[in-house]
């Protein structure tokens, strides 16, 4: 009998996960430089399992060196819905220097979440780290 528990219990958490993980938002983020020194503009899109945007969305980013941890840092940057562009929003980012920097953003609705991303700022370009 205990064991038929357990497993219906196991069989509940996990519908439960998976129906959460289905509904979580696909996240984009793209970023760039600007043609002012440090400054990239981040692009966060946001769309629903069946990949339609999703607009309303409030979106803070934030970065911080991992290789430097408590020595870089940016203070958080809340993202502006960008006109015409359904479920895109823009933030600029100032950086303290160019490399790898883990962007952390920060979703208050329409659910609270974290999403968190891994890119290489060069003076040029912005390139996703790929994990090891």
């Amino acid at each position: 009998m205990r064991h038929l528990i357990a497993s219906a219990l196991l069989a509940a958490l996990a519908a439960t996960a998976a129906a959460q993980q289905a509904s979580r938002p696909r996240v984009e983020l793209a970023c760039q430089p600007t043609d002012i020194a440090l400054t990239y503009l981040c692009t966060v899109s946001v769309a629903d399992s069946a990949g339609q945007p999703i607009n309303g969305v409030t979106v803070t980013l934030s970065a911080d060196m991992p290789s430097m941890l408590m020595t870089h840092n940016v203070a958080p940057v809340k993202a502006q819905p960008v006109p015409g562009q359904a479920g895109s929003y823009q933030g600029r980012l100032v950086l303290e220097m160019t490399g790898e920097w883990v962007i952390r953003l920060r979703f208050e609705a329409p659910r609270p979440d974290v999403v968190v991303r891994k890119l290489d700022f060069q003076k040029d370009k912005v390139l996703a780290v790929v994990p090891r």
